[in-house]
């Protein structure tokens, strides 16, 4: 972090990102003319370096402490209640050293060696240890975001279709249409969950971003919960879809479009469905509670 921009490195391309204001535009890195890719500048409206610098913080991957005065305080608090990977050096003194003596192992991101390792004079290694630190802390703050795992959610994604798969193939006696009728909900939950994150910008309500498998399958599982009740309701209002196996495939064409409205709102809204079937109590022991003992 440099006086009057701010750097991040964006995880699609791994470049340096320079947020800067227009009276306060950085010189260019040496490595910038041999390596114009690795480098983006972005100019905010405003002529103070502040507006862009305080706009800009939140952004970034980490910051580095060292030295400076009540920018670099006010920075460092930033950092540390958006819990960022902070590297506060105390050795320096200045703002840096007064972010440092805030720092509480246990309750900020950085843990007892993280802060014990930004107190040390420095020298040969520091240097190396500081940036394995940063990196730690980075790691740390994912596994605390609850961030899940590209395995847990391809294994649950493939439980579920297994499990879905057994309804048309056996109910709806293995017909291209029954199968199209459980798939069609199934994928238009996945489109909606996957577009819920630009209606959220939109709107300006954007969250914590999650993992964008994570969704996609969470979109697909609550499509394909909502096309499965919706099946069922189908079937419980309509005894004779059951009864007469020549009446599935012909409903099951009918019922497409409907499949694919529901399965894009359940996916849309996939947040409200699994909180409703949270609540549900699938099996409910009020009357076995209520039974006399036996003598």
């Amino acid at each position: 972090m440099v006086h009057g921009f701010v750097a991040g490195k964006p995880a699609k391309d791994r470049s340096i990102l320079m947020w800067y204001s227009a009276d306060n535009q950085p010189p260019p890195f040496l490595e910038e003319n041999d390596h114009p890719n690795l480098f983006e500048r972005r100019q905010e409206k405003g002529a103070d370096w502040e507006i862009a610098f305080y706009r800009s913080i939140v952004r970034a991957d980490g910051v580095v402490l060292i030295g400076g005065g009540n920018a670099t305080k006010i920075s460092g608090q930033l950092a540390i209640g958006t819990r960022m990977p902070i590297l506060a050096l105390r050795e320096f003194g200045g703002a840096a050293a007064k972010v440092w003596e805030t720092l509480s192992a246990g309750e900020d991101l950085p843990n007892r060696a993280d802060i014990n390792l930004m107190a040390q004079p420095w020298g040969v290694g520091v240097a190396g240890a500081c940036v394995n630190s940063l990196f730690s802390q980075g790691e740390r703050r994912r596994a605390i975001e609850g961030a899940p795992s590209p395995a847990f959610s391809i294994l649950a994604g493939l439980l579920f279709l297994a499990a879905l798969a057994i309804v048309p193939w056996v109910w709806g006696q293995n017909a291209i249409a029954v199968w199209m009728l459980f798939l069609a909900p199934l994928l238009a939950g996945g489109a909606g969950a996957a577009i819920r994150p630009m209606i959220d910008r939109i709107r300006g309500a954007q969250g914590v971003a999650p993992a964008v498998l994570a969704t996609v399958v969470l979109g697909l599982v609550a499509g394909g919960i909502a096309g499965v009740l919706f099946v069922t309701a189908q079937l419980t209002a309509d005894p004779q879809l059951t009864t007469n196996p020549q009446n599935i495939i012909p409903y099951a064409q009918r019922s497409i479009p409907f499949a694919v409205g529901v399965g894009f709102v359940a996916g849309l809204t996939s947040d409200a469905v699994f909180g409703k079937l949270l609540g549900l109590e699938v099996v409910r022991t009020a009357g076995i509670a209520n039974t006399a003992p036996r003598s």
